[in-house]
Order: C-alpha cells, then structure tokens, then sequence
C-alpha cells in the first residue's frame, strides 16, 4: 500500500507539475487539448450548481471561446461537434463517466463558491486528468505483483513504462479524455476478475462487471475486453470445472446496474439513444485496409512503436508466454489486434487533432500485461540494454508532448483523412517538427516549418 500511493502521489505531481510549468513559463501556453473535453469540464458544474446533465448556462460561455469550426460566429446557432441538442437543451456529445470521476475534486470548491471562470475550470480539468491516470497506474502495479507473479521492482518498472512512457503522460494525463477513465475501469476490473479466481469470493464478481460496465459506459470500445476477458474466465474455468450460474449472475448484475443508469440518463437527458454522440457515426468507418491498420503500429506521426518502442517486447513477451498462461497473454494479444484492426477502419484513425495514438490507448493496459512473460524471462537480463534504451526513448517522446503539443503541427500538415499522405512523412512527422520546435524555442532555429506561415 506504501508503494501503490507511493506511485499515485509522484505520478499525479509529474503529470500537474509538467503542465503548471510548460504553462506558467509560456513553453506551452495550451489549456486545455481538445475540444473533445469540453463537455466533460462543465458537467460536473451543471450537476453540482443544477443539478441535471444539461450544458444551456454555459454554452454561450463555451460557445464564445469553442465555436463550432464551420461556425466562428456562434450566433449562427450552429451546434457544435462536441454538444448535441435535446429539444431546447444541451448536452454533451461524449460518454458521462469521467464528468462523474469528477465530482468529488469539483464539489469542495464549487460549494465553497469558487468563480465559474476558465482559468479555474481548466485547472480542476487538469487536477482531475492527472488523478484519474495516476490512479490507474497504482491499480496496475498492484495487479502485476498480486496477479502475475512479479516482484516489486519489476512490477514497478511495468508500472513506470505504463504511466511514463505512453501517451499517458503526454495527453490522457493533461486533459479529461474519455480513455484514462476507460483504462482505470478495465484495470480495476481485471483486479476483481483475477481476485475472485484466487479467492472464489462472490463479491468480486459483482464488482468485476460493475467496473466493466463502468468502463463500457466511459467509452464503447469497453465491451471488446468486457467480452474477450470473460471468454477467457469461462475457458479457463471450464478446465478447473469450477463454474457456477451463481457468479455469472452476479457479474451480469454489476453490467445491468450500468444499463439501467445510461437507460435513465439516456431517456431523461438525451430524448433517445440515437442523440448520443456516437450513434450518428456508424457511416464513418471509411479508411482503406490495411493503411490505417500499419498506420496505426508504424505511422511516422501516429504510430504506436514509434511513440512507445518499448512495446516492441509485448510482442516478444506474447511468443514467450508458456503454456499454462497462453490463454492470458492469447486473450491479452487478442484484444489489442482485434482493438486496433477495428479503429483502424475509422476515417480518424490517427486521432484527429491530438498527440500520438491517442485512439489505440484504450488497449495500453494491455500492450504493458503482454511484456510480463519478458521479463520473467532469462533473455531480459540478456537484452536489458536494449529494454531500457527503447523505454527511455519512449519517456522523452511522450515528454516532448507536454512541451510543445499545442496542434499546430495539425495546423501546418494536417490534409484531414481523404489524403493521408501527411501521416507518412518522416521529414514532417510530428515528432520531428516538435523537436524542430524545441529548437526554435532555445534559439537554435528559426522556423519549425520553413514551407509554412511566418508564425510557425
């Protein structure tokens, strides 16, 4: 327990102190990083002031500084991306769940009569952001040494790559995105999931599909683990024939539980499930197979062994995994193949306007579970080198990203979906470019696009 706050308490300060100082210095003077966060950095101000799930006292507020992007004057009504109209009120476009993580960071000072005023709301954002994924991190290594046979220091170092060396700390960590509260989930899941099959305790059933049904709430992608991870509790308990209606019962229980809640919200709130956010875009899965699927592992500006090389081992770690643990890591290989073949599809693979492969974090949790055979392994001590030179450069790519993300490479590459040839250069990767603007910063370039607008 020393070691778990031990990780939540220096993991939070990285992640808060990274954008108090980037931000304070003028080194990044970003807010917030989408858009996309919006709704989720209001709503607990509506259900603590109002007392609903509705947005109407302040969209104009949002609306002034967030327009829609077709609409720079808002009195135009258009209604912009990240909010959908049900009848005369607004909501949020995007899951609840993390407005509701954060409620209790909210409420104190809200109560307290703290001003509704950007500075303030963007700070409560970031307070919250850093305490969802720290919190996450700490779930993690307490999975891996409980749950996988690893000793502290290994749990830990699994933990620091998970926390430190992935778009955690570079995005999911600096503003309220759905995927960190969708990672906590799964996380805390799987810990119940894995502790009722060492203890056969009922209790941990119920809260294993409670959190996964948490998890498929704070993001649809939820269900492919929800659904892989209890085939692998069946196939794994019909060996031992220790299978009982009882429990399943139960884990369908705690899943029910969050059905009613998006049935009530849903009906209450939104008029009818086909207002929610995502239910409009079953027309959007246009991207060409297979670009968006090497894109999403090998793109010189999104790809994931570019941003994170050290996942390199969790391939090495699945070809290790020996027999008695084969169905795991199968199960754990699986949901990342089948996870990313699938956004792979979608027209905005890459993640639209945000750093890294911020569409394929869902499965980050399971991508670090996959190094464990590795390191459990005699070729560790043998490639430990190259291990900790691959996770170095992953921590510094993914610090970069507090420093300089501000979406202006976006700004000067981005050619949208229909022509992908920006998501293939090397010479102007996103990467490349933010290392071109650290320069300029320091003085030792002048531009960081030479092809493009005085100011970049």
């Amino acid at each position: 327990m020393r070691t778990f706050l031990a990780i939540l308490s220096f993991s939070f300060l990285v992640y808060l102190g990274g954008w108090v100082f980037t931000y304070s210095f003028g080194i990044n003077d970003l807010p917030i990083q989408s858009e996309d966060t919006l709704p989720a950095m209001f709503l607990p101000i509506s259900i603590i002031k109002e007392g609903n799930l509705y947005l109407d006292n302040y969209y104009k507020m949002i609306i002034e500084k967030y327009p829609h992007p077709d609409d720079k004057d808002y009195q135009r009504g258009l209604t912009p991306y990240y909010l959908r109209k049900a009848g005369d009120h607004y909501v949020s476009a995007f899951p609840i769940t993390t407005s509701l993580l954060a409620l209790p960071v909210y409420a104190v000072p809200i109560v307290l009569g703290l001003d509704i005023t950007w500075e303030n709301i963007t700070i409560l954002s970031h307070v919250v952001s850093a305490m969802i994924v720290s919190l996450s991190g700490g779930v993690l290594f307490l999975l891996l040494k409980e749950h996988f046979s690893l000793n502290k220091k290994k749990s830990l170092l699994l933990t620091i790559i998970y926390l430190f060396g992935t778009i955690n700390l570079s995005t999911l960590s600096q503003s309220l995105w759905q995927h960190g509260t969708l990672q906590l989930f799964v996380l805390l899941g799987m810990y119940c999931l894995f502790d009722f099959m060492k203890t056969k305790k009922s209790l941990y059933m119920f809260l294993s599909g409670l959190f996964f049904g948490l998890g498929v709430l704070s993001r649809p992608t939820g269900l492919l683990p929800l659904v892989l991870l209890l085939l692998f509790f069946v196939l794994n308990n019909i060996k031992s024939k220790k299978l009982h209606i009882k429990d399943f019962l139960l884990f369908s229980f705690g899943i029910l539980l969050n059905l009613a809640f998006f049935y009530w919200y849903t009906k209450t709130y939104y008029i009818s499930v086909a207002n929610q956010g995502y239910a409009n875009q079953l027309t959007s899965w246009l991207s060409p197979f297979p670009e968006g699927f090497l894109g999403t592992w090998f793109s010189p500006s999104k790809g994931i062994l570019i941003y994170s090389p050290i996942f390199i081992f969790s391939f090495v770690g699945l070809y290790l995994s020996k027999n008695k643990d084969k169905l795991k890591y199968f199960t754990f290989g699986l949901i990342v193949l089948v996870h990313t073949l699938i956004l792979s599809l979608w027209k905005h693979w890459y993640g639209g306007w945000s750093f890294g492969y911020r569409m394929s974090s869902d499965v980050l949790p399971f991508l670090v579970l996959l190094i464990v055979p590795f390191v459990k392994s005699k070729y560790f001590k043998k490639y430990v080198r190259v291990f900790y030179s691959l996770l170095i450069i992953s921590i510094l790519v993914n610090l970069c990203g507090i420093f300089v993300f501000d979406g202006v490479w976006h700004a000067a590459y981005d050619l949208g979906y229909e022509n992908t040839s920006w998501l293939w250069s090397v010479e102007n990767s996103e990467f490349i470019f933010n290392v071109r603007r650290l320069l300029v910063k320091v003085g030792l370039l002048e531009k960081a696009c030479p092809k493009c607008l005085p100011t970049l």
